[in-house]
């Protein structure tokens, strides 16, 4: 009775994940249509909408706060409150240590670079989804750099996706009795879906059965939480920095030496070549 409870909440959080994610930013739209019309009719709401438009990464970042909110409370409850949280927070970090982050570093450098070669199997399968995709992150906002986007990007994503995904879903269905390969596999799957769209499901499905082992690893969120922010600077920040600057024939080698780089990071996190030893 109690597994079949645990592995309900875990679909509970994230079905609440949707709700939330996607209502946040309608109430959002909402209420600053409605303040718009409050102060300037018309007028009022295409001034709210331009401002919006132009600020999207503030969009993005009042969402993850909204969203966050609720689901850093749920997982302190949860998991860390009854654990204690002096040895909540020794056991999040007893397996770190500097040379693991040297490891995780070049990692998310490889898994990156690597995407980029599932991007191309996508695009000779279905170039439309290419297109699509390309479309998505052009209007998206995820290069218009500032503080605001570190915050929407680098920092906020990380924290409560992870939270959600490799904390509480994953968590969950570790409680309910899953052996860990399932169990990863199911919040890995659920992470690829949590992006509604079929090139970044693909991608973030993959990455995330990477930061569920990660948490194995480690025993820790802080390791796929740092990963998890690299990745999404080395996609942004590095890849268009390398797209301009590199001769296209010199990125085209970064990233297919990436893929020996990768085996050679995963090889060593595993191993813990230089690092304490899971336990």
């Amino acid at each position: 009775m109690r597994k079949g409870v645990n592995y309900g909440i875990a679909v509970l959080v994230f079905v609440l994940t949707m709700i939330l994610m996607n209502g946040s930013g309608i109430l959002l739209v909402s209420g600053a249509a409605f303040f718009g019309t409050m102060i300037g009719g018309v007028n009022g709401v295409n001034g709210v909408y331009e401002f919006l438009m132009n600020n999207l990464n503030l969009f993005t970042c009042l969402i993850y706060v909204i969203t966050g909110s609720v689901f850093l409370l749920w997982y302190y409850f949860a998991f860390a409150e009854p654990a204690g949280v002096p040895r909540f927070v020794n056991a999040q970090t007893r397996r770190l240590s500097p040379s693991c982050f040297v490891w995780l570093f070049i990692l998310s450098f490889a898994v990156e670079h690597v995407v980029s070669l599932l991007m191309t199997l996508i695009n000779v399968i279905a170039p439309s989804a290419i297109e699509e995709y390309t479309e998505l992150v052009e209007t998206a906002g995820v290069n218009e750099y500032s503080p605001v986007w570190v915050i929407g990007t680098l920092i906020l994503p990380p924290l409560v996706e992870e939270i959600i995904f490799r904390g509480l879903i994953l968590g969950y269905l570790r409680k309910a009795g899953a052996c860990f390969i399932v169990a990863n596999l199911i919040q890995a799957v659920l992470f690829g879906v949590y992006h509604m769209n079929l090139v970044q499901g693909i991608y973030a499905a993959a990455l995330g059965f990477l930061l569920g082992y990660l948490v194995w690893r480690y025993e820790s969120l802080i390791a796929p939480m740092v990963v998890h922010a690299l990745f999404n600077f080395f996609g942004t920040v590095i890849v268009e920095l390398e797209s301009n600057i590199l001769p296209e024939l010199f990125f085209g080698m970064i990233i297919i030496g990436c893929v020996p780089l990768l085996v050679l990071a995963l090889v060593m996190i595993h191993w813990g070549i230089g690092g304490k030893k899971r336990g």
